[in-house]
């Protein structure tokens, strides 16, 4: 009787183990950075988790994470458990793997999961927060393209100055609530080259298309604004959230929105370096961006609703 008793106690603490084990590593998915590799990605973050492990024993150190409001949030969660990254092209294809199981987790910005959590109130479940992390989204022009930059550039900086820019977001995104946008009419002009923009869809409502195939949101209201200041035709195409780079480098569009800019990251000095090099999603060679003309703090980490 004693050895059978044994038997189970070892079977229960075997069981126990590879439940542990199982738990210690969760599927992470996040929208392609263009900057970096999945391996890249994947190889700095686990280089940060190593590096995060002792130094959240030091007094000074946890001071210094809560004055930043992250240590609660995913560098915490970074320390519990791995995170194994899968960069997804699209939002669809991200939320297909999330209801499938395949992985257990999406990164969104916040604007975008609260836009999904509005549209389908019983699909997602928020995680966690990461807090402090500004994020921008530029737009992005062929290298050697500095005359249409200037040209965005001007626009943007004097939407900025003017109000416009603040109005249409507050329209877009903080008064939407659910829903689809409302249909955007670009201004025409004769003789005027067109100007061919990528957009993707995978930040709604920020970057949206409808069910239509028709843009709208956010980027393209501040698009058609763009258009009508610089007296030129907006043509919209649509790509992958990962094939906006060739898009450019093929000339299929003259310009893209680059997400994840993440500069304005404030880290404990220990980690600075290291953290940044995680989060940033810096310009791959080809591509020169423009001024940044929208910013969110935190991202939310979602799961499936149980």
């Amino acid at each position: 009787m004693k050895k059978i008793f044994c038997a189970l106690i070892i079977a229960v603490l075997c069981c126990s183990s590879a439940f542990s084990a199982e738990r210690a590593k969760v599927d992470t998915a996040i929208l392609t950075y263009l900057g970096t590799t999945e391996a890249e990605f994947q190889e700095a973050l686990d280089d940060l988790r190593k590096a995060l492990t002792p130094l959240l024993s030091e007094e000074s150190a946890k001071q210094e994470w809560e004055d930043y409001d992250l240590l609660e949030g995913f560098l915490s969660e970074l320390v519990k458990a791995r995170r194994v990254v899968h960069f997804y092209d699209s939002l669809m294809a991200m939320q297909m793997a999330l209801r499938a199981g395949q992985v257990d987790e999406i990164v969104l910005p916040e604007p975008v999961v609260m836009y999904l959590i509005a549209n389908n109130p019983k699909d997602y479940d928020i995680q966690f927060s990461l807090n402090m992390m500004p994020s921008t989204i530029s737009f992005g022009f062929k290298a050697g393209n500095t005359a249409l930059k200037k040209d965005f550039d001007d626009a943007i900086k004097a939407m900025k100055k003017d109000g416009t820019l603040m109005t249409i977001e507050q329209r877009f995104i903080r008064d939407l609530g659910s829903g689809e946008p409302e249909r955007i009419k670009f201004t025409e002009f004769k003789s005027s080259k067109a100007i061919k923009v990528a957009v993707t869809g995978d930040l709604p409502p920020i970057d949206y298309i409808a069910a239509d195939g028709r843009a709208t949101g956010y980027n393209t209201a501040i698009l058609a604004e763009i258009g009508k200041r610089l007296k030129r035709n907006i043509r919209i195409i649509s790509v992958d959230a990962g094939g906006r780079s060739a898009a450019l480098a093929s000339e299929r569009a003259d310009v893209v929105f680059w997400y994840r800019n993440t500069e304005g990251l404030k880290t404990p000095k220990k980690l600075g370096k290291n953290l940044k090099n995680v989060m940033v999603d810096s310009p791959v060679n080809g591509v020169i961006l423009s001024e940044p003309y929208y910013e969110w703090d935190t991202d939310l980490v979602v799961g499936r609703s149980k």
